[in-house]
């Protein structure tokens, strides 16, 4: 698994303490460098976490902390609103077919590690899903958006259509993409 803690900064490390609400949080600050997962189809678009725990395309490439590899959870460094009742921490990437979709998986960050990813720098970001590698990725405008970021779905099925999309989503805005490996 790649860290930014085995690519040579692990001397910019802080320890830090924090209380958030009734929370008493104690971590390790890990270094961020350049993202390293950017869309194929949406240039100066790269992989990052929505306030809502979804997987989002964010136009623009900022500093992030994340773990990864080859057959390795994924992980983004994730700081929750000051207002919340929880600490800063990884947070996982994983992918999970809702009810009657078809042809896409949910991506979202999650406390625990479910969906292992190949994330091997020079190649597309791939999973498998029953049994068959897939990297293939399809990014959709939210409804309510007021920023130019997409939601990121998983594409399992032929097609890059949404077949019974969340309400939420603009399927006329659905875009078709690959994640390089930086």
């Amino acid at each position: 698994m790649k860290s930014i803690l085995t690519a040579g900064s692990l001397a910019t490390l802080f320890l830090t303490s924090s209380t958030v609400g009734a929370v008493i949080c104690s971590f390790l600050l890990p270094a961020k460098s350049e993202n390293p997962f950017a869309a194929t189809a949406l240039s100066g678009y790269y992989l990052d976490a929505g306030s809502d725990g979804s997987a989002k395309l964010v136009n623009g490439q900022e500093l992030v902390a994340v773990r990864y590899g080859s057959n390795a959870p994924l992980g983004l460094w994730v700081t929750p609103p000051p207002t919340a009742s929880a600490c800063p921490a990884y947070k996982w990437l994983n992918a999970a077919a809702p009810a009657g979709a078809v042809g896409y998986e949910t991506l979202t960050w999650d406390a625990s590690p479910i969906t292992y990813w190949n994330a091997t720098a020079g190649s597309d970001l791939s999973t498998v899903v029953n049994g068959t590698s897939t990297s293939k990725f399809i990014a959709c405008k939210s409804i309510a958006s007021t920023d130019s970021s997409y939601t990121l779905f998983l594409q399992t099925g032929p097609a890059s259509t949404i077949t019974n999309a969340p309400s939420s989503i603009d399927i006329n805005t659905c875009v078709q993409t690959k994640i390089i490996v930086n």
